[in-house]
């Protein structure tokens, strides 16, 4: 894969991931809204029970870490998607970000800063990647195959080559 490619992919998968993590912080943010509201309904009636403050203030401090974590993917996703020369910070704090969440945040991780502390990735973000030209339209085929075209032409060539005329139709006219 060239560069631009493993940029694109790190791109939708921190968008992916971001994504991914900032929905379930919405979901957890509903289902501790439901617990919150139930155990203030409980401690109304039992005088022993937890605090219902407390308990929500611990919700909602874990409901805001976990949307701040989102962040820095959503972020790092977006300006590798766009090619912005900040995006390689990002990607990189937002992999380290993403390696707490296991199995696929470290493989995120792992493969961010495999990219972006590579050859590849160093070169792509510092712009010393050339792009390579667009191949040839006539060449692209014959230097994409395992087959010796060249060689075979050259041996056909040496053949004289006798006329054949093509087959006549059967008359269907009777």
């Amino acid at each position: 894969m060239t560069p631009q490619d493993h940029n694109k992919v790190l791109g939708i998968m921190h968008l992916i991931y971001g994504g991914f993590f900032g929905l379930m912080t919405v979901l957890m943010a509903v289902i501790f809204g439901f617990v919150g509201f139930g155990m203030s309904a409980a401690a109304a009636n039992d005088p022993n029970a937890p605090p219902a403050g407390f308990v929500i203030a611990i919700f909602g401090f874990i409901v805001v870490f976990y949307g701040l974590l989102s962040i820095p993917s959503l972020i790092a996703g977006y300006g590798m998607l766009k090619r912005r020369s900040w995006s390689r910070v990002a990607g990189i704090v937002a992999s380290v970000l993403s390696a707490m969440s296991f199995p696929f945040g470290t493989a995120l991780c792992v493969y961010t800063l495999w990219f972006l502390f590579g050859q590849q990735g160093q070169n792509f973000y510092r712009g010393g990647y050339d792009a390579p030209p667009a191949p040839d339209w006539r060449g692209s085929l014959r230097e994409g195959s395992p087959y010796d075209w060249d060689a075979q032409r050259a041996s056909q060539s040496s053949r004289p080559r006798e006329y054949v005329p093509p087959r006549q139709p059967p008359d269907w006219r009777g």
